[in-house]
């Protein structure tokens, strides 16, 4: 592709391992590919390599001359990304290359997400095995595979497979703050098998869509006045308040840990209720477009298809005000760190088809019987709704250390380097930090990385100015552990 050059500021050279990165598909699931290039990778420069039967990639690198007497340094991302597209953008992510773009000091994909969650780090590991000039103790770089559903890949480590007790990982978002803690988490789902029922004489079938959202991270950016789609939809019908209103279908949301920025409902509806629809669906819109002052401008679109409709749900309004009582957002702000999100829970997918109505949510916290209190609450919501519910994907919290040698340190190093304060703080996103320490006891470890936006989103992007001074940073860092 050739995008990324020394004329558009890219001069580190992890940008050549993104780029070539980014020509493989590697969505959650279909890292196999992006796995066998890592390898080929390592063999082409003698590197012992191995791949667990998880997935997972460690390469190992010896210690520069001078440094064999250091304790070792592991050096951690992972490898898949979410895959979003905008609506009408025509992207295969099985198949097809993710199209980067540059934009100002910024650099994103064509219509979907870019993946540089967590793909610049895993390039950055890539770039500092690759550069024999690179002064570092001994390195061992681990790659771990399906952590955006659920820290799959990491779940997998078992304690031998790395020696090291410091560890680097690579996978945050903000350039200059340094992380020494994450929350833990679970997803709660709910099922039911749909009873449908023939509609009202008369009934008008309309589809009501949300739409120009920007999503975002459901733990990064759970505190933002971000819009919910599904929940601004169910707002719109329930506003309207029109007896004839039934329910033909609903979708909206994806991934668990993605705010959801588009949602549609198919209605069925009396002629005469009609204008109480977009009455309603308008003062949503005006309405979210004030409350949700960090988000995109939202659209609220009522439209009159010409199909009748041949059959509603019949619980069709209680899901929908389901819907609408679901907790979401951020419930309690952290009295250890100050402005951290300690716990919340992010309403995110709604899928349908003959077979089964599926709700998905995520609960995220600090502590673990508040993560426990939440995902309750919901559980409760979800049976109140008619729905069979289950427990899944549940992964640790990474305990907040502000003691941590490896965190001082890395510190030290930036102030020197950078010639400017650190912000150390824990963040509210699971990290695999905190599955790492569960299975790897002993484990020091700090999480940095450059200034990245809307991650799981089509709106994400990554500075090229910050992941160049991340780049220097991680090279002084290694320069001096």
């Amino acid at each position: 592709m050739a995008v990324l050059n020394e004329g558009a500021g890219c001069t580190a050279p992890l940008w050549k391992f993104f780029e070539e990165m980014l020509a493989i598909p590697h969505g959650s699931g279909n890292e196999a590919a992006l796995a066998q290039y890592i390898r080929s990778f390592a063999q082409e420069r003698k590197l012992p390599v191995r791949i667990d039967s998880a997935g997972n990639v460690i390469i190992k690198k010896p210690a520069s001359p001078g440094y064999e007497d250091h304790p070792p340094v592991v050096l951690q991302g992972h490898i898949d990304m979410v895959c979003e597209k905008n609506d009408g953008t025509v992207h295969d992510f099985e198949q097809d290359p993710i199209r980067p773009v540059i934009d100002g000091d910024w650099l994103r994909a064509d219509g979907t997400t870019l993946g540089a969650d967590n793909g610049i780090g895993v390039a950055a590991a890539l770039a500092v095995l690759d550069d024999p000039d690179l002064k570092h103790p001994s390195l061992e770089a681990l790659f771990t595979v399906d952590e955006e559903t659920g820290l799959n890949g990491a779940m997998a480590i078992t304690p031998d497979l790395i020696e090291g007790r410091r560890l680097i990982n690579l996978d945050s978002e903000e350039e200059g703050v340094f992380y020494f803690g994450c929350a833990g988490g679970r997803n709660t789902s709910g099922s039911l098998v749909p009873s449908f029922a023939s509609p009202r004489s008369g009934s008008r079938m309309l589809r009501l869509r949300v739409e120009g959202l920007s999503g975002g991270h459901s733990g990064g950016e759970i505190h933002r006045r971000l819009g919910n789609a599904l929940q601004l939809g169910a707002l719109a019908i329930c506003s309207a308040e029109a007896e004839s209103m039934e329910i033909v279908s609903l979708r909206g949301g994806g991934k668990h840990n993605a705010i959801p920025r588009e949602a549609e409902f198919i209605l069925a509806l009396a002629p005469g209720d009609i204008p109480r629809l977009k009455e309603a669906a308008a003062k949503v819109e005006s309405d979210a477009r004030g409350l949700y002052t960090e988000d995109k401008p939202v659209r609220v679109v009522v439209e009159e298809l010409k199909e009748k409709p041949s059959r509603v749900l019949k619980d069709g309004i209680r899901i929908i005000r389901g819907l609408l009582a679901m907790p979401h957002g951020s419930q309690e702000m952290s009295t250890v760190v100050p402005g951290m999100v300690e716990t919340s829970t992010n309403l995110a997918a709604v899928t349908m088809d003959d077979k089964k109505l599926y709700v998905l949510t995520s609960q995220r916290s600090a502590a673990g019987y508040k993560r426990d209190i939440i995902s309750r609450r919901v559980k409760a919501q979800l049976e109140l709704m008619g729905c069979t519910v289950e427990y899944e994907s549940e992964y640790p919290s990474w305990e907040p250390n502000p003691d941590s040698p490896l965190l001082r340190f890395a510190a030290e190093v930036y102030r020197e380097a950078r010639k400017k304060e650190p912000h150390l703080t824990a963040v509210h996103a699971g990290l695999e930090c905190g599955v790492i320490a569960d299975k790897v006891p002993g484990m020091d470890m700090v999480s940095f990385g450059p200034d990245l936006e809307g991650a799981h989103s089509p709106d994400e992007r990554v500075s090229i100015p910050s992941t160049e001074a991340f780049w220097s940073f991680l090279k002084e860092l290694l320069a001096r552990l």
